[in-house]
């Protein structure tokens, strides 16, 4: 099965409507990353045929300014993350059950609702690796 039964990190079983929900989500984020690749591929081929440089430069930092942008609003969104990973026992003893629970629940549906940003930034990521591993590895082997 390609998806777990059970959620690693709270141990609760899966619902069938998540289960749905995730391999939906993995599918488009498997499209997105053929869609953002093969783009990126087909614009800098256009500018070498072309011998337009400066449109693969373009092309670059405009991948890069979206990984950028994207990347940095996910983690301001999030708060950085510092909620993550803290139990009610951890946050201050004057607080209320009730301002504990909604404290540690900011933080998940934080995440939930910027679940959607994963869909550009993972994209991006692998078309830069992708790229890098072709610059520096697979291309000096082929003109060595």
């Amino acid at each position: 099965m390609l998806m777990p039964d059970r959620d690693p990190r709270e141990g609760k079983e899966i619902s069938p409507e998540k289960q749905r929900q995730n391999r939906r989500y993995l599918l488009l984020l498997i499209l997105n990353t053929l869609l953002f690749f093969m783009l990126y591929r087909i614009l800098l081929a256009y500018a070498e045929l072309t011998d337009k440089t400066f449109g693969s430069f373009l092309l670059m930092v405009l991948y890069m300014a979206l990984l950028l942008g994207f990347g940095l609003a996910y983690l301001i969104y999030n708060r950085f993350f510092y909620r993550s990973g803290v139990t009610p026992e951890q946050l201050p003893a004057d607080w209320s059950e009730e301002q504990k629970t909604d404290f540690l629940e900011d933080a998940r549906k934080r995440v939930e609702k910027s679940k959607w940003m994963l869909l550009i930034i993972f994209p991006l990521v692998f078309t830069f690796f992708i790229d890098a591993v072709d610059l520096f590895i697979i291309d000096p082997f082929l003109r060595g």
